[in-house]
C-alpha cells in the first residue's frame, strides 16, 4: 500500500488579484459544475498498480470556497470510493466573502478539519490596491464564523512587500491574527511580479521585504510560533502535514487543471488549458538520480530542520558529507549553516538569504 498525499485543485476565483498568476478564472455554475463532473471522473480513472491510502488532503486555487454549494462534498466522495479514506488533515483554501454558514456546515460534515483564509493585509488600503474584494472587517467576520462553527485549526496568510506597505502595517496584521486561539499556522509570502499581472512591474524593496520579514519573524516566535519551512509558521504541532509532503518530497497526486504529482519519482502535470484539461492530456517526467538530489537538497534546505544526512545518505548509497565537502566547508567558514545531530541546516538568522545557500551546493 502507497501513502500519498492528495491535491485537489479549483481554479475560480470571483476575481483576479493584482499579484496573481495562477492559473485561476472567474466561471459560472454550469461551467464549475461541468468541472467537477471532469475531476471527479479523472478521480475514478486514476491507475496505480497498488492500494492507495490518502493520508492528507489539500484543495487549493484559485479559491475553492468560491466552488458552489456541495461541490466540495462531491469531490471527497469521489476520493472515497477511488482510495482508502483516512486523511489526518484535510484543508480548504478559503477567503473572506466566500466564507458563508452553508459552506462551513459542508465542509465540517465533509470532514475538513483545517481552513486557510487568505487576509494577506490587515489595511483596507492595501487589499483595495492589491485588488482583493474583501475588507479587514469581513476577514474578522469569517473567522468567528470558524469558531463557531467548530473549527479549531485555521491557517492565514499575509503577505510582504506590497507597494506602500510598512513594517507597522505587516506587525499589525499578526497582531490581529494573535487575537484568535483558531489560528494555529500563519504563512507569509513575499510579492513576486509576475508576468502578465498588472502588477508585473511592480518594484519591490527587497530591503524593506527583509526588514518586514525579520520584524515579523521575531514577533511570531514571542507569541509562540515556530517556524518550520521559510514562509510558514505554526504553533507546535500544527504544522501543515500535507505541504511538508512537498518539501519531503513524499507521494502525491493531484487533481484538477494545472495539477501537479510526484509518483515513484515520475513528475506529473496536467495542462493549463481548460479544454486540453476535458480532453485528459496529461505530461509526465522521470526524475534521473541528479534531478532527484537537487530538488532533495533545495528542499530540505527550506525548511527548518534542514537536511537529514542519515536518510539522504540511506536514499542515495553515498556520504553527503564528502560528496558536498567542498559548499560545506565554504559555507561553515562564513558561518550560515551548522552541523548538529546528524542533520545539515541554514542557521536560523540566515533563512533570509537561503537561496545563495542552497545554490553552492550547485555551483
Amino acid at each position: 500500500m502507497k501513502k500519498v498525499g492528495i491535491y485537489i485543485h479549483i481554479p475560480f476565483c470571483r476575481s483576479k488579484c493584482a499579484y496573481c498568476a495562477f492559473n485561476s478564472f472567474f466561471a459560472d455554475f454550469d461551467v464549475q459544475k461541468q468541472y467537477v463532473e471532469r475531476l471527479i471522473k479523472e478521480i475514478e480513472s486514476f491507475e496505480y498498480k497498488d492500494e492507495i491510502l490518502a493520508d492528507t488532503v489539500y484543495f487549493g486555487g484559485g479559491t475553492p470556497s468560491f466552488l458552489y454549494e456541495g461541490g466540495v462534498s462531491a469531490i471527497i466522495d469521489a476520493l472515497k470510493k477511488r482510495f482508502i479514506y483516512s486523511p489526518r488533515e484535510v484543508s480548504i483554501e478559503c477567503n473572506p466573502e466566500s466564507i458563508s454558514q452553508a459552506k462551513l456546515s459542508e465542509y465540517k460534515s465533509a470532514g475538513v478539519n483545517r481552513l486557510s483564509i487568505g487576509l494577506q493585509s490587515a489595511s483596507n488600503d492595501l487589499l483595495k490596491k492589491a485588488g482583493r474584494i474583501h475588507t479587514l472587517e469581513d476577514f474578522l467576520r469569517s473567522v468567528r464564523l470558524c469558531k463557531e462553527n467548530g473549527f479549531d485549526n485555521v491557517n492565514c496568510d499575509i503577505m510582504i512587500g506590497l507597494p506602500g506597505q510598512s513594517v507597522k502595517d505587516v506587525l499589525d496584521a499578526l497582531n490581529i491574527l494573535f487575537q484568535f486561539s483558531i489560528v494555529k499556522h500563519i504563512s507569509m509570502y513575499g510579492l513576486k511580479p509576475e508576468e502578465n499581472t498588472p502588477w508585473q512591474n511592480i518594484t519591490v524593496d527587497e530591503d524593506l521585504s527583509a526588514d518586514m520579514y525579520d520584524a515579523a519573524y521575531d514577533l511570531l516566535l514571542k507569541n509562540g510560533f515556530i517556524r518550520y519551512e521559510i514562509s510558514n509558521f505554526s504553533k507546535p504541532r500544527y504544522e501543515c502535514i500535507h505541504n511538508i509532503k512537498y518539501w519531503k518530497r513524499q507521494d502525491y497526486i493531484g487533481f484538477g487543471l494545472s495539477a501537479h504529482s510526484l509518483i515513484d519519482n515520475v513528475r506529473y502535470a496536467n495542462p493549463d488549458s481548460l479544454s486540453d484539461y476535458f480532453q485528459g492530456k496529461k505530461s509526465s517526467l522521470k526524475l534521473n538520480e541528479q534531478q532527484i538530489k537537487e530538488e532533495y537538497i533545495m528542499l530540505a534546505l527550506r525548511m527548518e530542520e534542514g537536511i537529514d544526512l542519515q536518510d539522504y545518505n540511506r536514499q542515495f548509497g553515498e556520504d553527503f558529507l564528502k560528496s558536498y565537502k567542498r559548499p560545506i566547508d565554504k559555507l561553515s567558514k562564513l558561518g550560515v549553516i551548522e552541523l548538529s545531530n546528524e542533520k545539515l541546516k541554514i542557521k536560523p538568522r540566515f533563512m533570509g538569504v537561503m537561496n545563495s545557500v542552497i545554490v553552492e551546493f550547485f555551483s
